[in-house]
């Protein structure tokens, strides 16, 4: 049984962007496909109600965010430190999240403190022998390749412009806030 975390970032207005919509629909799909999964919302910003909020109807079990000052602006240390807190806190297996500047040059490092692994540029996902398999990009988008793994948590960044954005109706969804205590180091950029 995998638990998938859907892992976005809010925009400065505290909105979802289309590509993280987009991250939402493929963890959903990959959650309905797989038997016995679960599915949990995990958002980062200064305020993520109004995007938890907008995304109520997704059908996720759980609804947990970071926020904060600390965490509005792009910035490495918070980052990571917020997506280790999300994916300790959901307990993730799989982590989908859209391949976003912001998500592309944080979730590997989130992958190695976790001791999981991570694939970038992902075309689709799908279920082969029971458990999720990814497409994925190699050389300038001329060669595909699908591929299957073990070792857990898998992070997934699907790349922007391959899937639908997910559309539903906004509710009132019970968040559950993660508290995470920045030292005075990982507040600098």
């Amino acid at each position: 049984m995998e638990t998938i975390l859907f892992l976005g970032h809010t925009e400065l207005d505290g909105s979802l962007a289309a590509s993280a919509l987009e991250g939402l629909r493929a963890a959903r799909a990959l959650a309905d496909s797989l038997g016995g999964s679960s599915l949990v919302a995990g958002l980062v910003g200064r305020d993520v109600r109004a995007a938890t909020d907008g995304i109520a109807g997704c059908g996720a079990a759980r609804f947990l965010g970071v926020s904060g000052q600390d965490f509005s602006q792009s910035r490495y240390a918070s980052d990571a430190a917020a997506a280790e807190a999300l994916c300790k806190a959901a307990p993730a297996t799989i982590v989908i999240a859209a391949g976003t500047s912001r998500w592309n040059r944080v979730l590997p490092g989130a992958a190695q403190r976790l001791g999981g692994r991570v694939d970038s540029h992902v075309t689709g996902l799908a279920v082969a022998n029971g458990g999720p398999s990814v497409t994925r990009w190699y050389y300038r988008q001329r060669m595909e390749a699908t591929l299957e793994r073990t070792q857990r948590p898998w992070i997934i960044l699907v790349e922007p412009g391959c899937h639908a954005p997910w559309r539903g109706e906004p509710g009132a969804a019970s968040l559950e806030l993660i508290t995470v205590d920045l030292p005075e180091i990982c507040r600098l950029t």
